[in-house]
């Protein structure tokens, strides 16, 4: 993906830096796919009534399969999203299966200082620990952009 801003950039870098894997930023998948990623938003589509997942800000996404999802995985992606119905050029999605006590201070004081638009995260117990989800704003897309 490429990137427009320094600091969605430099989020990246301190992301590979604490071991998370970059997935591709896909805009949109089918509700009920073999893999169960999902997003927080649901769209029906207007041909056959299909439902979609479409990337969009929130804590209540899965990246990555079950099988994965139970691991001690670190995954992120960065790119095209939705918030509060505009779209956006920068949404970053956070993902760890285990965060550890290390990441979130990280996390938090990058997230920070890059000065990001909007950020939510949710932190709950996993199967191997603190199980950690991010969802950030770097930069708004222009009003009807794509």
């Amino acid at each position: 993906m490429l990137f427009g801003g320094e600091k969605a950039g430099a989020m990246m870098s301190t992301l590979d830096t604490l071991g998370f894997e970059r997935l591709l930023a896909l805009p949109a998948v089918p509700a009920g796919n073999p893999r169960r990623m999902r997003y927080p938003v649901t769209v029906s589509t207007s041909v056959d009534d299909g439902q979609w997942y479409v990337r969009s800000f929130g804590t209540d996404f899965d990246l990555v399969d079950p099988t994965r999802r139970g691991t001690l995985g670190r995954w992120y992606s960065l790119g095209w999203g939705v918030v509060d119905d505009l779209q956006v050029a920068e949404l970053l999605m956070v993902h760890a299966g285990e965060a550890g006590p290390d990441v979130l201070p990280v996390l938090d004081t990058e997230l920070e200082h890059h000065g990001v638009t909007r950020a939510e995260r949710s932190v709950r117990p996993g199967r191997w620990g603190t199980e950690l989800r991010i969802s950030a704003v770097f930069d708004r897309m222009p009003e009807g952009w794509c």
